[in-house]
């Protein structure tokens, strides 16, 4: 139980610091970990019935109803990552752009990859709209990675429902809740009252996102359960189109081949690491198919 717990702290941990991460999603990591119906379905928990079962000040129920034995240490983990890592991944961010998104990169298309072979190999024939779904995903991606970001005041209002928003974003995979807030313009206002530890506007921000993560979890449950191969075909579709925006080397904020990168710049693209970083992502991602198959079995 405790080692279980563990593993889940620390898959929280990686949801945290992909959450610090413009261009990447921390549900793109619940995917990739193999804990995203499981989070979805105890975000989903937090209902009426279990709102009395606190009020009623029965612990236990609350406890069992509301999965606290997963959420907990998840929760744990992603604010461990944010707290002690969001100085460090600004900074990573800042002087290591490329090796940073080599490996995301490299886990959202070998990730994407994993999950359409699963569905796949369930099924000998897929009819066509299963694939028509993964193409509007897709698009829906590209479109999402190319919007520019808008000019939005920074008053409380404005910071409520970005939370809103930007969580919705963090729990689908494929849309980056980062990404979200610098369309929005929020980002680094965002970044900056964590590092300075600004309570008002991280407890404004926290009660947007708690409500729109309450809202919207919802609504994916509903779909993965009732849609669950056109869901899923969709949220892959979603992932590959959201890789125009974790593209290793950019030149402000525009795609460059890694050889064209160097001869602008005339600096390293440091092209034989980056390969090396996106195998390795590659075999993390074997190693969570593996792991996944031994457990069914």
């Amino acid at each position: 139980m405790k080692k279980d717990k563990l593993i889940v702290f620390f898959k929280g941990m990686a949801m945290g610091i992909a959450d610090l991460v413009p261009g990447v999603s921390g549900g793109t990591i619940a995917f990739i970990t193999n804990i995203y119906h499981e989070l979805i379905d105890t975000i989903k928990s937090f209902d009426l019935n279990s709102i009395n079962f606190l009020l009623k000040l029965n612990f236990k129920s609350f406890y069992d109803v509301t999965n606290l034995k997963f959420l907990l240490p998840l929760i744990l983990g992603i604010i461990t990552s944010i707290v002690f890592f969001v100085s460090f991944i600004s900074n990573a961010f800042e002087y290591f752009p490329i090796h940073i998104f080599s490996l995301f990169f490299g886990l959202v298309i070998f990730s994407s990859i994993s999950i359409i072979k699963s569905l796949i190999s369930k099924n000998s024939i897929l009819k066509l709209d299963s694939y028509l779904y993964m193409l509007f995903g897709i698009i829906l991606g590209i479109i999402i990675s190319m919007l520019n970001p808008l000019s939005v005041s920074n008053n409380l209002i404005s910071t409520f429902f970005s939370g809103m928003i930007a969580i919705c974003a963090m729990i689908l995979p494929g849309i980056s809740g980062s990404y979200i807030l610098l369309i929005l313009g929020k980002y680094f206002y965002i970044i900056e009252a964590l590092k300075t530890l600004n309570v008002l506007i991280i407890s404004i921000f926290g009660a947007g996102a708690l409500i729109g993560i309450l809202s919207f979890s919802r609504i994916i449950s509903w779909l993965l359960k009732k849609h669950y191969k056109p869901s899923m075909f969709f949220l892959s579709g979603l992932m590959l189109g959201s890789i125009n925006k974790i593209w290793p080397w950019k030149i402000e904020n525009k795609n460059f081949s890694p050889f064209h990168y160097s001869e602008v710049l005339d600096a390293s693209n440091y092209f034989i690491e980056s390969i090396i970083i996106f195998l390795m992502a590659g075999f993390i991602i074997f190693m969570f198919d593996k792991r996944k198959s031994e457990i069914n079995d």
